[in-house]
């Protein structure tokens, strides 16, 4: 046990210079491209796929700010589920600080953008078919977006990308940590037998997971893929249901419980078909 602990441990260290050029990188992107800006003012009928690409930024502020866009009603339903479909928050810095996961993220990414522009696309036509959007001319209040994330930027972007990958490397050594913790007082088997291994259904189980709420799920599915835990369908269903706070902020106004409600489901179904369909084609 204190053997696996130690090379947890050693494994978290060699993230760390990685995971730190990632969030340089992503920061760099962020102060140039506010994607909040660029959904409220395009066309509606390119709301799907351009939630889907810019839910690909690494950061649950953004599915919470797109949450607060669809309350305003900029931004409809179909657009909110490939924002959420696409957003992976912390799995992407993770995978690309492993250097035989590389490839991973490409194929990731791939996936998750088709699907989600495809539910965005469907769900917009067929539940959502009757809603109505605003256009605003003004500016919008995004802060109430933020007040569940990490979406309070500092001044340096050094420290932002510093702040981000200390909060990663805490999050990853409290999960793997608790995973192998778990693995063993429960052995492999009990802990597969619980996840659905080798069963057509995982996708489901690790969907309900990617509904809780935080950056930590992400975090949890990823490591339990690249351990082998879970197959690349079940961890797509997982991390497309993950929507960081974004479900939070959706359901933060009552009169949108019964849409919101109808969000989650269609989220959730997209998922576990794609998890489904990705398994069935044996991609891994």
């Amino acid at each position: 046990m204190i053997e696996t602990l130690l090379e947890t441990l050693t494994d978290i260290m060699r993230s760390i210079p990685i995971l730190l050029v990632v969030y340089l990188l992503i920061e760099l992107v962020e102060h140039k491209f506010k994607a909040e800006q660029l959904l409220r003012y395009k066309d509606h009928q390119f709301g799907p796929p351009l939630g889907a690409l810019l839910g690909c930024i690494p950061q649950c502020g953004f599915s919470a700010a797109s949450a607060t866009l669809y309350h305003s009603g900029v931004i409809g339903a179909g657009t909110l589920i490939a924002v959420f479909i696409s957003t992976s928050d912390e799995a992407l810095p993770i995978l690309l600080s492993n250097p035989s996961h590389v490839t991973t993220v490409a194929k990731l990414l791939i996936c998750k953008v088709v699907i989600a522009v495809l539910a965005g696309y469907l769900f917009s036509r067929t539940v959502f078919r009757n809603e109505q959007l605003v256009v605003l001319h003004d500016p919008i209040d995004l802060m109430d977006c933020d007040e569940h994330c990490h979406a309070h930027h500092q001044p340096s972007i050094f420290m932002n990308a510093l702040r981000h990958t200390v909060k990663t490397v805490l999050y990853i050594a409290v999960t793997l940590t608790a995973i192998n913790v778990i693995i063993y007082l429960l052995g492999e088997a009990r802990l597969e037998a619980a996840l659905l291994s080798n069963s057509v259904f995982q996708p489901v189980i690790t969907a309900v997971l990617g509904l809780i709420p935080g950056c930590t799920t992400s975090v949890l599915l990823t490591e339990l893929y690249m351990q082998g835990t879970i197959s690349f369908g079940s961890a797509v269903a997982g991390l497309s249901t993950g929507a960081g706070f974004g479900f939070l902020i959706l359901f933060r106004q009552k009169k949108s419980v019964k849409n919101g409600i109808l969000i989650l489901v269609c989220t959730f179904a997209a998922a576990v078909v794609a998890g489904l369909v990705l398994n069935a084609l044996g991609l891994s």
